[in-house]
């Protein structure tokens, strides 16, 4: 399940990607595009008081960044983190670099919880669907000038 950084917040903060294990777990992703950007993230106040309420935070909790920042973050990776990388030019899939432990205190979802997150991603991917349907037809309708380089196949 995915929520953007405008979703409703859930938890703690405003997670990038938000996972349900089957034993009804969640996992936690956070995109980190910059080392600055990974930085700041100790700033918020969820991460500088995560020892207290550990059963609020999720099962796993990972960090994915771009390939070329890997080396960057490992030696700044909290103990509590995973780290993912994206694609690369060989390797198109994300990969696991450091496997998260596993929050043993989270607090596992009841089945009104994992209904309650499937209608707000049904809920934002509709308003998403709606943006970009208003939009194109703006653009269709003759509003916007076409630029061939924004929308290359």
């Amino acid at each position: 399940m995915a929520f953007c950084e405008r979703s409703p917040v859930y938890g703690n903060g405003e997670p990038d990607v938000l996972g349900i294990t089957a034993a009804r777990y969640r996992i936690e992703i956070e995109i980190k595009r910059s080392l600055s950007d990974f930085r700041a993230d100790f700033k918020k106040s969820h991460r500088i008081n995560r020892k207290f309420n550990l059963e609020v935070h999720p099962r796993q909790f990972y960090y994915l960044t771009p390939h070329e920042l890997v080396p960057k973050i490992k030696p700044l990776l909290p103990s509590w983190a995973g780290l993912m990388q994206g694609p690369t030019d060989n390797y198109y899939a994300i990969q696991v670099v450091i496997q998260a432990p596993i929050n043993d205190a989270s607090e596992r979802l009841t089945i009104r919880e994992c209904s309650r997150m499937v209608k707000m991603v049904n809920n934002h991917a509709m308003s998403v669907m709606e943006c970009y349907e208003k939009a194109f037809n703006r653009f269709k309708d003759g509003h916007w000038q076409w630029q061939q380089e924004d929308y290359e196949i």
